[in-house]
């Protein structure tokens, strides 16, 4: 009995420290990078069943970074993203970004790798794109009861 009282324990320790981040100084008008370890993201993912996406980039990557300032801070993006997804960011030039890639084998940057909760790969989306072309990415993958969030366009004559 208390073999499984001191388990208990631990795993609620563990899931406190995953998942007991204070969140309240985040900007919410940007897509929520996690700054948890990749193992422990998956895990996290796993845990709370919901999508994944992983974003490949480099210190070097202009559209990388283009992306990441004008497509990941779009409203209806930010708003898609942080409601039915978890999003990581790995640059593959850092320690643990070659790890990572030796496992995905990244060739082109950028490129963004989409996930379903357990783990497999469901999408990706590579080069340069607009926020319109990943809000249908994003879409494509949330049941359509779930899909809040419309694209309204606007037509200049």
């Amino acid at each position: 009995m208390l073999k499984r009282s001191f388990l208990s324990f631990l795993l609620f320790s563990f899931l406190l420290s995953v998942f007991g981040q204070d969140t309240t100084s985040i900007a919410k008008d940007t897509v929520l990078f996690s700054d948890l370890s990749f193992s422990q993201f998956k895990l996290a993912a796993a845990f709370e069943n919901k999508p994944y996406f992983i974003m490949f980039s480099a210190s070097w990557c202009a559209p990388c970074h283009r992306i990441k300032k004008e497509v990941f801070t779009h409203p209806k993006i930010v708003q898609l993203a942080n409601e039915h997804y978890m999003a990581y960011w790995v640059d593959i030039e850092s320690f643990n970004g070659i790890e990572i890639n030796n496992t995905y084998k990244i060739s082109q940057l950028p490129t963004i790798l989409f996930f379903d909760p357990k783990g497999r790969i469901i999408d990706k989306a590579i080069g340069y794109f607009d926020s319109y072309y990943l809000f249908k990415k994003l879409r494509e993958h949330i049941p359509p009861g779930q899909r809040n969030v419309e694209w309204e366009h606007s037509y200049e004559k």
